[in-house]
């Protein structure tokens, strides 16, 4: 039960109060209503001297301290107020459940997305999209309903412990009774609680397995067709599928049977109280009637703490994967500095600059100098730290030897997030949206406006294609673009690049995968818009050698010098 708790006031305590409040105010009430049959059974059997219990005489107090006769009518109002009153403090804390599952579930992905657009690009390195797609979709889901179910759990917690200190009240023999029924009830069951358990952390893990199966898989479908190698993706998704299905299977029947066994089990204990209550302890019918109600209702109780408490079980390993997760986003929370902002367009200068990841030496002694206005060109091949320059131009790395200035400024010392909004990073593979051509260029910024989106079409050189398509800006793309050939995508990511007019633009193998044609002309393109702006184009295409104003390779970890030729 320490999760049930934990998980509860895992977000607070103060409206995690008030539910529990409202429960145990809905309990109590309900226990006037069962009090008041004891002399509403009196009343009807005619017992007008039959011995009198305490509760007939805290009843018949009560009913005179209100001056009220003690008549079967008043009693069945009374009743009827119990439960009225009941559903009212019942209904409150399930609408405060209900709130709080709901704000639960909005803030959690809330917090997790701040936290992701937050961290620090080296962090996102090494880690799988899959693992955050999951936290934000199922795992999320999955938390709120063990939110929900803790919530439910404690509130049949409280209302047994209310019942039994009721029973307690009335007979000790059926008090025991009682705790005989929430003991067999619950230890009755125990083994199917374990499945669940079990069935918890295999249905989380495996559904995180299939996620990154289909992540994986539909990333390169259609390399895999061109091969005919895509059934591999059915093979790979249905061993996951299938060990998804073994465990939904063990936590449907460890539901189902928990539920089976608690009926028998009930109606066996019920039978064996009447009896050894008649025949034993000679109980009258007053008690032997209503302590068979308050057994129902302590029988009812224990069930719905069984019910939710296995809910909480099944779903935990999600909650408790979504809350780890959330503290090691947050732990590698980007700090940016905060200082001048350069003189743009900026001259960048790199001073026996070196980086390393752990265990691997990527540059070192490097000097680079990105002059402002001018097409620099940094060449190499596949993995020898190109991008890196980048990386560190733009902060997403720091330099473990050496200093990177931008006019002169160290970085460290700029503030960063200003110098960030002066980038246009255009990549190798243009990440595009399935919707429309001005909102992939905007990316949602209603600040923009559609003559700022037709200037930086027009500047990107894909003015000429977007005009010539049905709806204009207003045409729907496909997915990942497909509606458009390659060069058309190249050329819409570098008007997205180009939207908030920055001092810097850089293109990482922006046309690795285009023809020679499309190249050349993004190549000129860029070409066109030196001067009012720096441009650093990673590649290991000749043509942008032939563009540059200067041009550096790197290999081996040192950077050199290498001849450049303007168009």
């Amino acid at each position: 039960m320490r999760d049930v708790f934990k998980i509860f006031f895992h977000t607070g305590w103060r409206q995690q109060l008030l539910i529990v409040f409202a429960l145990m105010v809905s309990g109590l009430v309900e226990i006037v209503g069962i009090a008041t049959l004891w002399p509403i059974v009196g009343l009807l059997g005619g017992e007008t001297h039959m011995k009198s219990h305490a509760i007939d005489e805290y009843v018949r107090w009560g009913l005179a301290e209100l001056n009220l006769p003690l008549t079967i009518e008043v009693l069945l109002l009374i009743i009827v107020g119990a439960a009225t009153l009941s559903f009212v403090f019942g209904t409150a804390g399930s609408v405060f459940v209900g709130r709080s599952v709901a704000n639960f579930g909005t803030s959690v992905r809330l917090q997790l997305i701040d936290a992701m657009v937050h961290a620090k690009w080296s962090y996102f390195v090494a880690q799988p999209v899959a693992r955050y797609t999951a936290a934000v979709n199922s795992d999320a889901d999955r938390a709120s309903v063990a939110f929900k179910a803790s919530a439910l759990c404690l509130s049949g917690l409280i209302q047994t412990l209310v019942l039994m200190g009721m029973a307690l009240f009335v007979s000790w023999p059926f008090f025991l009774g009682a705790v005989a029924v929430v003991a067999v009830l619950w230890l009755g069951v125990g083994r199917y609680m374990r499945m669940a358990k079990k069935a918890g952390r295999g249905k989380s893990k495996h559904n995180l397995a299939l996620l990154h199966a289909v992540t994986d898989a539909l990333t390169n479908v259609k390399a895999l067709k061109a091969m005919n190698r895509h059934s591999f993706i059915g093979h790979t998704f249905a061993v996951h599928v299938e060990r998804l299905r073994r465990a939904t299977q063990a936590e449907t029947y460890s539901t189902s049977a928990v539920r089976a066994v608690q009926e028998p089990l009930f109606t066996i204990l019920i039978l064996g109280g009447l009896f050894i209550g008649h025949s034993v302890l000679g109980m009258d019918l007053r008690v032997m009637l209503g302590s068979t109600l308050l057994l129902k209702r302590v029988a009812d109780s224990i069930g719905t703490v069984r019910s939710n408490y296995q809910r909480v079980v099944l779903e935990r390993p999600s909650f408790w994967h979504l809350q780890h997760l959330l503290q090691e986003v947050r732990a590698n929370r980007e700090h940016l500095s905060s200082g001048k902002m350069p003189s743009l367009p900026a001259t960048i200068e790199f001073s026996d600059v070196g980086f390393a990841y752990p265990g691997k030496q990527v540059m070192r002694g490097a000097n680079v100098t990105l002059a402002a206005g001018e097409l620099t060109t940094i060449i190499g091949p596949s993995g020898a730290g190109k991008t890196t320059i980048a990386d560190l131009v733009a902060g997403l790395h720091q330099a473990t030897d050496g200093t990177v200035k931008i006019n002169g400024l160290p970085l460290q010392e700029i503030d960063m997030a200003g110098w960030r909004r002066q980038l246009g990073y255009i990549p190798q593979d243009s990440i595009l949206f399935n919707d429309t051509i001005i909102n992939n260029i905007t990316l949602g910024d209603p600040t923009v406006s559609r003559g700022q989106v037709e200037a930086a079409l027009k500047a990107a050189d894909a003015w000429g294609f977007v005009s010539k398509l049905p709806g204009e800006m207003d045409f729907t793309i496909g997915v990942r673009g497909s509606l458009l050939s390659g060069g058309q995508r190249q050329r819409l990511a570098i008007a997205r690049a180009l939207i908030g007019d920055p001092k810097l633009l850089i293109l990482d193998e922006a046309t690795s995968a285009l023809d020679k044609k499309t190249a050349k002309e993004i190549s000129r393109a860029a070409r066109a818009l030196t001067g009012s702006r720096t441009i650093l184009a990673i590649t290991h295409q000749a043509l942008w050698v032939r563009a540059a104003d200067r041009v550096y390779e790197i290999r081996d970890g040192k950077v050199t010098t290498a001849p450049a030729g303007v168009n």
